[in-house]
């Protein structure tokens, strides 16, 4: 007659001691609870495959870790899947493949693990690393409430549409980001196709053309002569900090960008050659390709900068800053003087800013065209504006149009005088 397993208890096995030899506890049905020489106690289980025919075994975890119960819910689980047919062990192995193969295809560590296969500069890596994460992980990825990253789909499980909204959502505000974006995706979406994260490649059915264009959003400028004279005689007229009021004269005869006005040094101005010279990896356009930025500059803007020297001429900055000297004027005190000089309607047009001054300029350049007959290219060379058509750029991007802007620029400086003098 067959012996009939006793099953085991809490106590049993508390009171079960090691010896020289390793000895196993049976709880019946396969689950058995092995000690060790060493004094560990083992839960393993041991069963036939139903589908190698074989006598196979697995450990359930250490006691007392996993109690009696927890050993005793396992082998019910096992039993069950073994009733139908499945063999456990196979089983819960394709389930930690299948879990991992989840967790490894999370979106963001699919995306981080594209970078980092670049062997990019870190400098770019990190450009990357912050469009995704600014642009767009909050579509697909779950954060707590301090902004941390959680985790995010699946890469398998993002449609066409959801990716496209929101390609499209950062183009409604920035287009080229967009773009940049979206041929980085199409890259991450090669990078997950060729390690089969993926089983198609969705954005071969995105391209640049589903992307809107935004609402193009032009500076406020004043065009109309009165209220621009108006404006000019108010700059002559201002009490502010001296150093605000030159700059303020400056800036409607050297139509710079702001940043490039504000940081202006002495030794890009040449009293002999009457230009100012601004490198070209300062400039907006840092294209290598295009040359340093060479302006001229008119007599009445050399007789500023003369009176400017006087006030700064011992420093690095041709306008330094109101509150450190040492450093270059805030980009925006130049703002702050126009808005107290009351030029800030625009509904009424008579809004200005450092930037406006540009608009201003262009306008009013192509409204006098017979007075100073400087061709588009040079009216456009003024702005640091460059054909953006690669067969232009083929041609012209070594041009020097800096004599022909010579007489333009002393029109244009000519105009204001004339302007704040009129009746």
């Amino acid at each position: 007659m067959p012996k009939i397993a006793t099953a085991l208890s809490d106590t049993k096995i508390k009171n079960s001691k090691k010896t020289d030899k390793d000895y196993a506890l049976s709880d019946g049905n396969g689950l058995q609870l092995l000690v060790k020489n060493t004094g560990i106690k083992v839960w393993k289980f041991v069963y036939t495959s139903p589908t190698k025919d074989k006598r196979r075994k697995t450990t359930f975890g250490n006691y007392p870790d996993l109690k009696l119960a927890s050993a005793r819910e396992k082998r019910a689980e096992y039993l069950e899947l073994i009733a139908e047919g499945i063999d456990p062990i196979d089983y819960y192995e394709e389930q930690k493949v299948k879990k991992e193969a989840e967790v490894e295809g999370q979106f963001h560590l699919v995306v981080y693990e594209w970078i980092d296969s670049l062997g990019n500069a870190e400098n770019t890596n990190t450009t990357k690393r912050r469009a995704f994460e600014r642009d767009i992980f909050p579509y697909f990825a779950n954060y707590d409430t301090a902004h941390n990253l959680q985790y995010s789909m699946n890469i398998k499980d993002i449609t066409h549409d959801k990716l496209l909204h929101a390609l499209v959502e950062k183009s409604k505000s920035a287009k080229e980001t967009a773009n940049r974006i979206l041929a980085d995706c199409r890259n991450v979406w090669q990078f997950a196709y060729e390690r089969a994260y993926v089983d198609e490649i969705i954005t071969a059915k995105i391209g640049k053309k589903a992307l809107p264009k935004p609402k193009t959003k032009h500076y406020p400028k004043i065009t109309d002569e009165k209220v621009l004279k108006e404006l000019l005689l108010a700059i002559e007229d201002y009490n502010g900090q001296p150093i605000t009021r030159l700059m303020l004269k400056f800036l409607p005869m050297v139509p710079l960008r702001a940043e490039n006005l504000t940081t202006l040094k002495w030794e890009m101005i040449s009293f002999h050659n009457k230009t100012l010279t601004i490198p070209r990896n300062e400039m907006k356009d840092k294209n290598e390709e295009l040359p340093d930025f060479v302006l001229p500059l008119a007599s009445q803007v050399i007789e500023i900068l003369k009176e400017t020297k006087q006030l700064t001429g011992w420093g690095k900055w041709v306008f330094h800053g109101l509150q450190n000297i040492n450093g270059p004027m805030n980009p925006e005190t130049g703002n702050k003087a126009l808005r107290s000089l009351g030029f800030t309607d625009e509904e009424k047009g008579r809004k200005q800013t450092q930037h406006s001054f540009r608009g201003t300029y262009r306008s009013l350049a192509e409204t006098y065209q017979t007075q100073h007959n400087a061709t588009y290219e040079v009216k456009e060379s003024v702005l640091d504006h460059h054909d953006t058509s690669k067969v232009a750029f083929a041609y012209l991007h070594k041009a020097d149009y800096t004599e022909q802007m010579r007489p333009l620029l002393q029109w244009w400086a000519d105009f204001i005088d004339t302007l704040k003098k009129s009746t």
